[in-house]
């Protein structure tokens, strides 16, 4: 059994603020008895003062004070550089509430209540150390975490770039080798898995770059007015074509009332519209049709995208847009699938400020994704 690790307190630097200078003595020897080192202040002015040569890891701070009162005293401090994470406990005569919400808003963590209960008050402040011990260890994990991110981006991204040239030539000689023929009826089956393996890869090594730019924030295009009718008619358009091979007809349903043009991202809202539009196609049986739908609904616009398809498992949604996430439906026209593609919408529609869900239709085969942003938070600003 893993044993928990013990937090280190002993030698804290605590900052004593009181203008009773018996109180400061008292608290002085409990608070040395217990390992910690203490300073002294008596006055708010003089506190402020101290911390810059010294800076504390907690601070008692007495309320009622000649100059400047405690509660002034904690803002001050907690304006200064550095100091916004130490925690404040007040020391007091005051019990009522509006005296402890009046500390809380004023920035301090805990207060304590005169006469001082000496085991009370040292219970108070080694969970207050060591909570701030707690937190800048995770604080610590999550910047190690991130900067692990962002090589295993960089990581991702040259690798991907260096794939692609070497796949894209493999598939360009395949090409070359079907078309120069003639080839027996074994080469032609060789040539032709050797491009539909190849463009897997290619389409593979796409959505890995893309992923490591949108994750990364290396690609930040400043946004601009775009109007969503025209790159959802435009996405339409290009998918048509390979709709047709099955024979799947692409509908778009403009219900009015869209803004003429909001501030988009136009790469990444392009690649977003690709994305749902490609996973609708690629999981639809022939003979069916993939409709899309413009709506304003308040202060919400919305994009949804319904297709005739066989849906998406009981069980299984919570594997949508998730890295690599794949549920047990297969395309119906032998494409291949990297459960990246999900994953990169909900990423570029998040940096839009909006969401992305998905649900199964009422009473019919097929399933429905909605992308949704709020008109307020991407309006071109006059």
């Amino acid at each position: 059994m893993n044993q928990p690790v013990p937090i280190n307190i002993d030698q804290s630097r605590i900052l004593v603020v009181d203008d009773d200078e018996i109180i400061r003595k008292l608290l002085r020897r409990v608070l040395e008895r217990s390992g910690f080192v203490v300073d002294e202040a008596g006055s708010g002015e003089a506190a402020i003062e101290r911390i810059q040569a010294h800076r504390p890891d907690l601070i008692l701070l007495d309320v009622v004070m000649d100059g400047i009162d405690g509660f002034i005293t904690c803002r001050k401090i907690k304006n200064s550089e550095g100091m916004d994470e130490v925690p404040i406990i007040f020391v007091t005569g005051r019990s009522d509430t509006g005296s402890i919400v009046e500390g809380l808003d004023a920035g301090g963590s805990d207060y304590i209540t005169k006469p001082i209960n000496r085991h009370e008050a040292l219970a108070r402040i080694r969970n207050h150390l060591k909570m701030r011990v707690l937190m800048k260890f995770q604080r610590e994990f999550i910047d190690g975490l991130k900067k692990a991110n962002l090589a295993k981006n960089r990581i991702i991204g040259i690798a991907s770039h260096d794939l692609r040239n070497p796949i894209a030539s493999i598939r360009g000689l395949s090409e070359f080798l079907e078309e120069a023929g003639p080839l027996t009826p074994d080469q032609r089956e060789i040539a032709y898995t050797i491009q539909s393996t190849s463009d897997s890869m290619l389409h593979l090594v796409d959505e890995l770059l893309d992923l490591s730019v949108i994750e990364s924030g290396e690609e930040r295009s400043d946004c601009e007015p775009c109007s969503i009718l025209e790159i959802v008619s435009s996405s339409l358009n290009i998918y048509q074509f390979t709709a047709n091979k099955k024979s799947i007809k692409l509908l778009l349903e403009d219900e009015g009332e869209i803004p003429a043009v909001l501030l988009l991202d136009k790469m990444q809202f392009r690649r977003l519209v690709d994305n749902v539009l490609s996973n609708a196609v690629k999981y639809s049986p022939t003979d069916t049709s993939v409709t899309v739908f413009l709506r304003r609904e308040g202060d919400l616009v919305k994009i949804i995208v319904e297709d005739e398809g066989p849906g998406i498992p009981e069980g299984e949604m919570h594997k949508l847009f998730t890295d690599f996430g794949k549920t047990s439906v297969q395309p119906t026209g032998n494409e291949t699938s990297t459960g990246l593609g999900l994953s990169i919408c909900k990423k570029i529609v998040e940096s839009h400020h909006g969401r992305i869900y998905a649900a199964n239709r009422e009473g019919q085969s097929g399933a429905v994704f909605t992308i949704e942003f709020d008109v307020n938070k991407l309006a071109v600003r006059v």
